[in-house]
């Protein structure tokens, strides 16, 4: 995207932190996600990259100029430009990410449990529970890179 069509997306708008520059810095809402397994699970078919722009919290991560909330035209052109911005990522990877949101919400509604040990390991060592996370999150984009690239292979019968 242009410099041109960023500041046209996101003319008035303004985040709490910089703008994410990948999903996972997006703020998910884990209940629509939550919904979302709902639905696929009844069969529905769905556009991961649309349904993924649709879980996002963007009132809760940006504002407009002067603190106030976001109206509808903010909240469309900034899914206009993370639309653009993420059209080359791949499937599994938003999938990978969703399931993540979706099992962490399992966990804080109680469906998940961990065992005490893990539980310990997440208070009383935090860098090595952030490094556990980092981890997962670095496997979710190379799946995604290795999943885009096979996609990419070039038919053999052409």
């Amino acid at each position: 995207m242009t410099d041109d069509r960023f500041q046209d997306a996101v003319a008035g708008v303004r985040p709490g932190r910089g703008f994410p520059e990948t999903p996972h810095e997006l703020p998910i809402d884990r209940t629509r996600v939550d919904t979302l397994l709902d639905r696929v699970r009844k069969g529905e078919r769905i556009s991961l990259i649309d349904e993924f722009l649709n879980v996002v919290d963007w009132r809760g991560a940006f504002s407009s100029d002067d603190g106030a909330a976001l109206n509808t035209e903010d909240v469309v052109r900034l899914i206009a430009y993370y639309r653009e911005k993420f059209a080359d990522i791949g499937p599994v990877y938003l999938a990978e990410l969703l399931s993540t949101e979706f099992m962490t919400e399992l966990r804080a509604q109680g469906d998940v449990t961990f065992s005490q040990k893990l539980l310990d390991l997440g208070r009383n060592e935090p860098e090595l529970w952030k490094e556990i996370r980092l981890f997962f999150r670095r496997k979710e984009f190379a799946t995604a890179m290795l999943v885009h690239a096979d996609m990419e292979e070039p038919d053999a019968t052409t």
